[in-house]
């Protein structure tokens, strides 16, 4: 995985991929097949993944993108953090704050539902939000930079999470099925319900991921329908 230091530093070229990691999107089963695919290890010389980390900016490089649907994706980092935070306690100190906002909200639900009063943006609750890794981490925060100068030429593939199956197999030629939505199984539904209210002001609250997509889907000429489960 690609440290700070080493992105500044990297040799630009269009032998380079980097795979964009953008957590809480089936990253880790993208990797596993890139890793797996005979297309890539042929067509690049060196492959990076940039996890946790703004996608540096270059001019020659390749790009692999994986994204999700900012509100399931939302759900998902949520869930994800709250079972690693609260219910195992095995990253409870990790980061500061986190487990005090996790055990206050319970849901990312409840937490929604106040992120807007009377129309207005709730800053202490916006800011709670961010308290929560991968949350902090957004979808704009890994590309929204990136798409100001990113060329078509440049994109290798946009994988989606809703569709990761057969993205892995179109764009990598890779057929095996890795496992995926693991942890949404074995989570309670309670805990995967959102009002309408959660809905529409996370959708608000997540324009910026939404407007990164969208940029994203047009430069690279992405399907209709996969813009639809995407923007939803």
């Amino acid at each position: 995985m690609l440290t700070s230091a080493e992105a500044v530093s990297l040799k630009d070229n269009d032998k380079l991929l980097l795979y964009i990691h953008i957590g809480k999107c089936g990253g880790t089963s993208v990797w596993r097949a890139i890793n797996a695919s005979p297309k890539l290890q042929y067509e690049f010389q060196r492959i990076e993944r940039v996890h946790v980390l703004q996608a540096p900016i270059l001019a020659k490089c390749k790009y692999l993108i994986v994204i999700r649907n900012p509100i399931k994706r939302a759900l998902s980092a949520f869930n994800w953090r709250y079972k690693l935070v609260v219910e195992s306690a095995i990253q409870k100190n990790r980061f500061d704050g986190e487990y005090d906002v996790l055990t206050k909200y319970q849901t990312l639900n409840n937490m929604a539902e106040n992120l807007y009063q009377n129309g207005e943006l709730d800053k202490a609750v916006a800011n709670e939000f961010r308290l929560i890794h991968h949350l902090k981490e957004d979808i704009a925060f890994y590309i929204g930079e990136l798409l100001n100068d990113l060329k078509m030429e440049q994109i290798y593939g946009v994988l989606a999470t809703e569709s990761l199956n057969e993205d892995i197999e179109n764009v990598l030629g890779v057929t095996i099925t890795w496992k995926m939505f693991e942890n949404s199984s074995s989570t309670i539904s309670e805990k995967k319900y959102l009002s309408d209210i959660a809905y529409l002001n996370l959708k608000k609250f997540l324009s910026k991921d939404y407007a990164a997509i969208k940029k994203l889907l047009k430069l690279s000429n992405s399907t209709n329908s996969k813009e639809h489960t995407l923007l939803s």
